[in-house]
């Protein structure tokens, strides 16, 4: 095809400024690298007392605290941009344990003194529940479970909302009630549907161990505790040395072990109770050293375990005697050493 006179004069004119406009464009920045969105795990969390997807944190008033008497409950603050929890909760808490314990006759507050509280599902509903155990005083060796309302409070427990656990039932081999109890969940892989416990107990002449209390189909009856072989994360046999606090995760049962002497805290994940058939058993489990020297000789009135931040990971709470809690955010696990453990500002509860 022939160009006319007009064609080439388009190209002689364009070309020229094409080319001109190319050199003179200045070369645009380089762009840096979106920053990853963060790991969250789905499905439904450990300690939602209030179905919001975040985890939430209970303690035990009375003297000593920095509490009034009562289950004191303190939901979850989400992160705005991300939806998961910051590891502060809503202040100042409630006090869901006005009406006591169901079995101690003044249907009061003061009925949870010296109490351990736990959750869980322990009426085998969708709620958590509140399990209050006490591992001295007037009420020692024996527990209670309350209904949770599904809203972080729990509810009256008269009119067939609560349950006792009694004396007999979480005995050891030599009579001893555990000095401690948490959330066994289901470790042992029979599920059906209400969680089973673990706890530590034993005395001076026959020594300390873990124990694994299985529950068998209704709120409170548990029968039977298992004698753990476990040593503590240390190699050693003084469990009574040792504090404990549970979680469940998309991994599985998690414990968390503190030796408030040496300050060593571990985690053991994958925890997974394996039955001998003799009366005794072993958890077994994936230790990690999560820290050494953590809050060394610090007196710690509730160690609660959970998936705060939803990373996977379990995190802890810790409240102490003067009421302040704080949230402890671990990441980046190790078999080779310690974690990294992130604190968030200590505040009061109430």
């Amino acid at each position: 095809m022939t160009l006319s006179f007009s064609s080439h004069r388009m190209l002689a004119w364009t070309a020229p400024v094409a080319l001109a406009l190319t050199a003179l464009a200045p070369a645009l920045p380089a762009q840096a690298a979106p920053k990853p969105a963060p790991t969250v795990t789905t499905g439904p969390v450990d300690k939602d007392l209030n179905g919001d997807g975040v985890a939430d944190l209970v303690t035990v008033g009375g003297p000593g605290t920095g509490l009034a008497s009562g289950v004191w409950s303190a939901l979850g603050v989400k992160a705005r941009k991300t939806g998961v929890g910051t590891g502060q909760v809503q202040t100042p808490a409630t006090n869901i344990g006005l009406h006591g314990n169901g079995f101690g006759g003044t249907n009061s507050a003061p009925e949870f003194d010296g109490a351990q509280v736990i959750t869980g599902r322990f009426f085998g509903g969708t709620e958590q529940d509140f399990l209050a155990y006490y591992p001295s005083g007037a009420y020692a060796g024996n527990g209670t479970v309350i209904k949770g309302a599904g809203d972080g409070t729990m509810l009256d427990p008269a009119s067939g909302n609560q349950a006792n656990i009694g004396l007999d039932y979480l005995l050891d081999a030599n009579g001893n009630s555990p000095l401690t109890l948490v959330n066994g969940y289901v470790a042992d892989g029979v599920d059906n549907g209400i969680p089973d416990l673990i706890g530590i107990s034993g005395d001076p002449t026959n020594g300390y161990r873990l124990g694994y209390h299985p529950n068998f189909g209704a709120p409170g009856l548990y029968f039977g505790t298992t004698t753990l072989t476990n040593p503590t994360p240390t190699g050693g046999s003084d469990w009574q040395n040792w504090s404990i606090a549970s979680t469940e995760t998309a991994s599985g049962v998690a414990l968390f072990l503190r030796n408030a002497t040496s300050g060593d805290l571990y985690l053991w994940t994958g925890v997974t109770m394996v039955d001998n058939g003799d009366g005794t058993g072993t958890l077994t489990h994936t230790q990690y050293q999560v820290a050494a020297s953590w809050n060394t000789g610090a007196t710690i009135s509730t160690l609660s375990a959970a998936d705060i931040n939803l990373d996977g990971t379990p995190d802890l709470w810790t409240v102490l005697p003067n009421g302040t809690y704080q949230a402890y955010l671990i990441s980046g696990l190790s078999t080779s050493g310690t974690a990294k453990v992130t604190a968030t500002r200590a505040q009061r509860l109430a």
